[in-house]
């Protein structure tokens, strides 16, 4: 996968890359004659989407300008293609009509998917030094996920101390500090609050209830969960 995010004259070079690589794996192409960018394109992308309307409506008198097919071997409709790809919301390169994409731009080339070889891989690799970076889609899938999980263990933590200060619990002070400070006393086994466990008024408690939320969010083992009641 390729992840540009690039100017246009960029995406321009990126594609103009993928199109040269996969010349001979991908002689076929299809293309949306639609753009993202139609109220910024150049007079040649312009002319060249209008091309392929044109031609999209002599082959099947429909000029919808979806999924227009491209003999790469013809040199007139490889250059339509290779002034429109950067622009077109849709572009596919396939080894044949009718066959799965090896390569497919994404809204303007803002991501682009390809299976790859090796060595086309490397090619690519060459031709976008300093431009754009090429990385396998398992490898980005696990970067995505290890920042997912980051961020998951970040908002529970938030969550937990704003959950904890309602029950005005300050982790960091000893069970004689709060007393001293007028605060709530702590659980000497699990050292949450006391009046977070069973006892009186706290008819529903049978575990104390930030234990419960610790194991809920996977922080504490449900063995090491406090049963205490105050007053004892």
């Amino acid at each position: 996968m390729v992840e540009t995010g690039l100017p246009r004259t960029t995406a321009e070079q990126v594609c103009t890359a993928f199109l040269e690589v996969m010349a001979e794996p991908a002689p076929w192409a299809y293309i949306d004659a639609w753009s993202d960018y139609r109220d910024e394109l150049p007079s040649e992308v312009e002319h060249a989407q209008t091309a392929l309307r044109h031609l999209h409506a002599h082959r099947d008198s429909r000029d919808t300008g979806m999924g227009i097919d491209i003999d790469r071997s013809d040199p007139s409709q490889e250059a339509l293609l290779r002034t429109y790809a950067a622009w077109s919301i849709h572009v596919e390169l396939l080894p044949a009509a009718e066959r799965e994409a090896l390569v497919t731009f994404h809204d303007g080339a803002s991501s682009i998917t390809a299976e790859l070889t090796d060595t086309e891989v490397e090619r690519l690799r060459e031709r976008l030094a300093g431009v754009a970076t090429v990385e396998r889609l398992e490898r980005l899938h696990a970067a995505a996920r290890t920042r997912r999980e980051q961020e998951r263990w970040e908002r529970r933590a938030q969550r937990k101390q704003r959950w904890l200060a309602r029950l005005r619990w300050l982790p960091r002070q000893d069970a004689r500090r709060q007393e001293e400070q007028g605060e709530e006393p702590l659980c000497t086994e699990c050292g949450h609050p006391q009046g977070a466990h069973p006892g009186l008024g706290q008819r529903d408690l049978t575990v104390c209830a930030v234990c419960v939320y610790e194991e809920d969010y996977e922080l504490r083992d449900e063995s090491a969960m406090c049963r205490r009641a105050y007053p004892s």
